[in-house]
Order: structure tokens, then sequence, then C-alpha cells
């Protein structure tokens, strides 16, 4: 983990989605295509789960993040209708 932050990008037939971490903030966002669909504070260590949408060819996708709280660290994912997206760490 970054000390400003960290940012983890996937793709999901040609939607770009990320988990951006602001360490400055305190802030956990969820971004679809450059959107913000979801967020939450983290000023105190807590796992987070960010729940978010998108529509490709006319069905729609539920995108869902979780960030699992460790002491000094967090286990990061992302799944879209259930499936495990891989993430790239980008920041």
């Amino acid at each position: 983990m970054s000390i400003t932050g960290d940012c983890y990008v996937g793709s999901y037939e040609g939607h770009v989605i990320e988990l951006v971490r602001n360490n400055w903030d305190k802030i956990l966002k969820l971004l679809i295509d450059g959107q913000e669909v979801a967020s939450e504070s983290r000023i105190l260590p807590h796992d987070i789960t960010l729940i978010g949408e998108f529509e490709h060819n006319h069905v729609r996708h539920r995108v869902v993040a979780k960030a699992v709280s460790h002491f000094l660290s967090s286990d990061d994912t992302v799944e879209v209708d259930g499936e495990e997206l891989p993430l790239n760490k980008v920041k």
C-alpha cells in the first residue's frame, strides 16, 4: 500500500473498472468508465463493500468491490456478476 493511496484497474468487455484508495482524503472509491459509482469513508480501518452497476449490450452487470482490512494493509477484490476481475496496480 502506498503512503498516498492505491489504484487498481481491471477491464470487463471494454469497460474500465477502478478501485481507488486515497489515503489523504480517507476515501475508497469504485469507478466504472471514469464515473464514480460508489464510495465510502475509511477514516478508521474497517472492511468495506462498494456496489455499482453498468450496462453492456442491453444487459446490466453488477460490480462488487471489497476491501478487507488488516492491521496496516487490506486485501482488495472486484467481482463482476460474481466472477473475480483481475486487477493491475497502476499507482
